[in-house]
């Protein structure tokens, strides 16, 4: 007998149907661009929606860094693409005899590293705060094949 309500109980727990309105959904404060970046010292870790961008930031140790969705990131430069197959990421470079791309990064920047007519290196810095802002560095000799070496390049 004692075995029936807890029959019912679970039998129960099975027939319920979870709603979920607005009112219970979790929301994330909002700001402006312009007010994002008047927040003084903001707890690092912090999350908000950003309405001038519609994008979601978090706050590192220092900076305001943007939660950009993996299949958002594009490239305007002319001599490179990106391609996704599945969530694999291609990088294709279009200039002449270019090889030995090597990409790295860091908290700020990503880094794609190649080879030149087999002599001559270049060097692209990407911001990850904005793929379109980009730097390079030129140079003879041997690639530079490392972070710390990439990172130590003057860019213009």
């Amino acid at each position: 007998m004692k075995k029936i309500p807890l029959l019912l109980i679970i039998l129960q727990s099975y027939l319920c149907i979870a709603q979920i309105d607005a009112g219970s959904l979790l929301g994330l404060p909002t700001a402006s661009l312009t007010e994002m970046n008047a927040i003084t010292a903001p707890n690092e870790g912090s999350l908000l929606y950003n309405t001038t961008t519609q994008t979601i930031f978090f706050r590192n140790a220092t900076v305001w860094r943007t939660l950009t969705p993996i299949e958002d990131i594009t490239t305007s430069d002319p001599f490179l693409s990106i391609s996704n197959t599945n969530n694999v990421y291609t990088i294709t470079t279009s200039f002449k005899n270019m090889t030995d791309e090597l990409i790295f990064e860091d908290e700020d920047y990503c880094y794609v590293s190649m080879v030149e007519d087999g002599s001559n290196y270049l060097v692209i810095r990407y911001d990850k705060t904005d793929v379109n802002v980009e730097e390079s560095a030129t140079g003879t000799g041997a690639q530079p094949s490392t972070l710390a070496q990439v990172q130590g390049l003057t860019y213009n």
